[in-house]
C-alpha cells in the first residue's frame, strides 16, 4: 500500500497569442518534476505526449498543446501507475496572465480541485513553486517543502522565461537528432543561446549553468565544439569563477586543436580548483605541444609517486627530456614510467628517435621495434626505415618501407616512405630527380624537355611517387598547357592530399585557364595551410581580386605585403587592386 501520493504532470497546454508562451507551458510542467523529487511525501512523474517535429511546424509541435479532459488524464496516470493526476493551460487574456490547473484522482477520473495561478508583472519565475506547493497540499501530501525546493529557480522573470525557452529548445534538438541533423544542431545552438541569456539575467542561477555544462559535456562524445566552446567562452565572461566552465571550456578547446586556448582555460580552472593529477598531465602536454617546455616540466614534477598520474606524468616528462636532447633525464623518466606499466608507443618512439640523433642506431632500432610492438603507426615504421638506412642494413629498410606501404597508400607519411624506396632503389635516378625538379621551376625550354624525361622515368619506375607528377604538373604550367598542369596536379594530392605546393599550383593552373571559382578554392586552400608563405597569400589575394571581391584581396596582399615588402608580384597585385578599387569608387 502506497504511503504517499504519485501524481502524473502533463505537459500544459497554451492559449496565448506569443509562440514563446508555448514552450512556457510545457517547461513549467517539467521543471515543477524536476524541483520535486520524489521522497516520503510525494513523487511527481512527468507524461511524455509527443509527435515529431516537422518543417513549419508551428507552436506546440514538440509536445501536443491542447490540455486533456480527467477521463484521458487520468489515463495517463494510470500509465504510470500514479494516485493523481496534474493538467494545466499557460493563458493569457484581457491583460491578465495565469495558468488554470486541475488534479485528478485516477481512480475515480475526477476533478479534485482547479485552480488559477495569476502571474503578477515580473513573477512569472514564482509560479511553479505556487503550483508544486498546490499540487502537494491538494493531493493530501505534507505541504511544507525543504528550503531548496522552495526557493526559485532564478531570481527573475527574464531569466526564468530564457531558461524555459532553452529547455523546450533542448527538447527539439533531442528530437530532431535522429532525422534531422541540421535543425537539431540549430536548435541545440539556440538552447545554448538562451541559456547563457538566463545566466546574464541572473548570474548566481545555478539551473541554466548546470545545463550548459551538461551540454558542453556530451559534445565531448558527439565530437561537436564550436557552438559549445562559443556557449562556454559567454558564460565565463559572465560568471568568471565558475572553474567547471573554465575546465570544460580547456577539454573542448584541446579536442577541437586549440591548444593555447585550452591552456589559458585550464589555467583559470586551476586556479579556482584544484585540478586532478591526470588533467595536470594533460595540462603539461599542452604545454609541451606548444613549445612551452618550461610550465610542462613544473606541472609534471608536482605529481607525486603516490598518484596514479604518476606513469602518465613520467612517460610525458621521458617525452620532453628526449626532445630535449636529455638522455640522461629522459632515460631515468623511462625507467619510471615503465615500471609503472606506462609503455606506449610515443614512450619509446621518443627515446629512439633521441638515440638516433645521437648516433646510437642499434639502440635505436630497439626503441623503435618497441613502438611498434605497442601500436605504433606508419611514422614510426618510417623512422625505424631511416635508422636502418644509416645504419646499412639498406635490405631490411627496403622490407621495412615495403611493409609500410602496403599499409599507408597516401598521406605525407606514405609520400616520404616511397620516395625513400625510390631512393633505395635507384640512387641515380633519385639524384636526377631532384635536379629535374629544379630546372623545371627554372622555366628554360631545352631544361623543361629533360626534366620531363627524368619525370617519366621516375613514374616507370613508381607510378605513384608523387614528386614526379607533381615536376610533370610544373613543366605543363610553364609550357602553357593549364589542362594537363591541372591533371597531374590533382593526381598529386590523391597521392598525398593537401599537400600545399600542389593546391597551390593547381590554383595557379585555374587561373590560367580563367576557372577563378576553382582557383579560388585551392589558392585560399593552400594559403590556410601555409599562413606564413608570402607567396601563397598573394596568389590567393590576386584571385579574389579576380573574382571581384576586393576587400577579401586587399586583406591577403597587405597580409603577404608584410611579411616580404620587396616581393616585385606582390607590388603589382596591390597596383592591380589599387586601380581598381580608384575605378569603382570614380563609378
Amino acid at each position: 500500500m502506497r504511503s504517499h501520493p504519485i501524481v502524473a504532470v502533463v505537459p500544459f497546454g497554451t492559449r496565448a497569442p506569443d509562440a514563446r508562451r508555448g514552450a512556457w507551458a510545457r517547461q513549467i510542467a517539467r521543471r515543477l518534476v524536476e524541483r520535486l523529487p520524489a521522497d516520503e511525501t510525494i513523487e511527481l512523474r512527468p507524461v511524455f505526449v509527443v509527435t515529431m517535429p516537422t518543417e513549419g511546424s508551428g507552436e506546440g509541435h514538440l509536445i501536443l498543446g491542447s490540455t486533456p479532459g480527467p477521463d484521458l488524464a487520468a489515463q495517463y496516470g494510470a500509465s504510470l501507475g500514479a494516485t493523481h493526476a496534474v493538467v494545466g493551460m499557460y493563458v493569457e487574456s484581457e491583460g491578465e496572465r495565469r495558468v488554470e490547473a486541475s488534479l485528478i484522482d485516477v481512480a475515480t477520473r475526477a476533478k479534485i480541485e482547479d485552480r488559477a495561478f495569476v502571474i503578477a508583472s515580473g513573477h512569472l519565475h514564482l509560479v511553479e513553486n505556487e503550483i508544486g506547493e498546490w499540487i502537494a497540499e491538494a493531493s493530501g501530501a505534507r505541504a511544507s517543502r525543504e528550503p531548496q525546493y522552495l526557493a526559485p529557480a532564478v531570481a527573475n522573470e527574464k531569466a526564468y522565461a530564457a531558461l524555459l525557452e532553452a529547455m523546450d529548445e533542448e527538447v527539439n534538438a533531442t528530437l530532431l537528432r535522429p532525422s534531422d541533423a541540421g535543425r537539431a544542431a540549430a536548435a541545440l545552438r539556440a538552447a545554448l543561446a538562451r541559456y547563457v541569456d538566463a545566466v546574464r539575467a541572473d548570474p548566481d542561477a545555478i539551473a541554466p549553468e548546470e545545463r550548459v555544462l551538461v551540454i558542453a559535456a556530451e559534445a565531448l562524445e558527439r565530437g561537436t565544439f564550436a557552438d559549445e566552446i562559443r556557449a562556454l567562452e559567454d558564460l565565463t565572461a559572465v560568471r568568471p569563477r565558475s572553474w567547471r566552465a573554465h575546465y570544460l571550456l580547456g577539454q573542448l578547446r584541446a579536442e577541437s586543436g586549440d591548444a593555447n586556448g585550452a591552456i589559458v582555460a585550464f589555467e583559470h580552472a586551476r586556479s579556482l580548483h584544484a585540478l586532478p593529477e591526470k588533467d595536470l598531465v594533460r595540462l603539461a602536454e599542452l604545454y609541451a605541444n606548444a613549445g612551452a617546455r618550461a610550465p610542462a616540466l613544473a606541472h609534471l614534477r608536482r605529481i607525486t609517486p603516490q598518484s596514479d598520474a604518476y606513469g602518465a606524468a613520467q612517460e610525458l616528462l621521458a617525452i620532453i627530456s628526449f626532445q630535449r636532447g636529455d638522455l640522461e633525464s629522459g632515460g631515468a623518466a623511462f625507467a619510471r614510467a615503465v615500471e609503472r606499466g606506462t609503455t606506449s608507443w610515443e614512450l619509446h618512439a621518443s627515446y629512439g628517435a633521441a638515440l638516433h640523433a645521437r648516433g646510437e642506431t642499434s639502440e635505436a632500432v630497439r626503441h623503435y621495434e618497441d613502438a611498434l610492438a605497442s601500436g605504433g603507426p606508419g611514422a614510426v615504421r618510417l623512422n625505424l626505415a631511416r635508422v636502418l638506412i644509416a645504419s646499412g642494413d639498406h635490405e631490411r629498410a627496403g622490407a621495412e618501407l615495403d611493409r609500410l606501404l602496403q599499409a599507408d597508400v597516401t598521406g605525407e607519411v606514405a609520400g616520404h616512405a616511397r620516395r625513400l624506396r625510390f631512393g633505395l632503389r635507384e640512387p641515380a635516378l633519385e639524384r636526377d630527380l631532384e635536379r629535374a625538379g629544379q630546372a623545371a621551376l627554372a622555366g628554360d625550354a631545352k631544361a623543361l624537355d629533360d626534366a620531363k624525361v627524368v619525370f617519366e622515368r621516375a613514374l616507370a619506375v613508381d607510378p605513384d611517387l608523387w614528386e614526379a607528377h607533381f615536376g610533370l604538373g610544373i613543366v605543363a604550367r610553364q609550357r602553357g598547357d593549364a589542362a594537363t598542369a591541372q591533371s597531374a596536379f590533382r593526381r598529386v594530392l590523391e597521392l598525398s592530399p593537401d599537400q600545399p605546393d600542389a593546391l597551390h599550383e593547381l590554383g595557379v593552373a585555374h587561373l590560367m585557364n580563367e576557372e577563378t571559382a576553382d582557383a579560388l578554392r585551392a589558392l585560399d586552400h593552400a594559403a590556410s595551410l601555409r599562413p606564413e608563405d608570402p607567396a601563397y597569400l598573394a596568389d590567393a589575394g590576386f584571385a579574389h581580386l579576380r573574382a571581384g571581391d576586393l576587400a577579401s584581396a586587399r586583406a591577403r596582399l597587405e597580409r603577404a605585403a608584410r611579411l616580404d615588402a620587396n616581393d616585385p608580384i606582390t607590388k603589382s597585385y596591390l597596383g592591380e587592386l589599387e586601380r581598381l578599387e580608384s575605378a569603382g569608387k570614380r563609378t
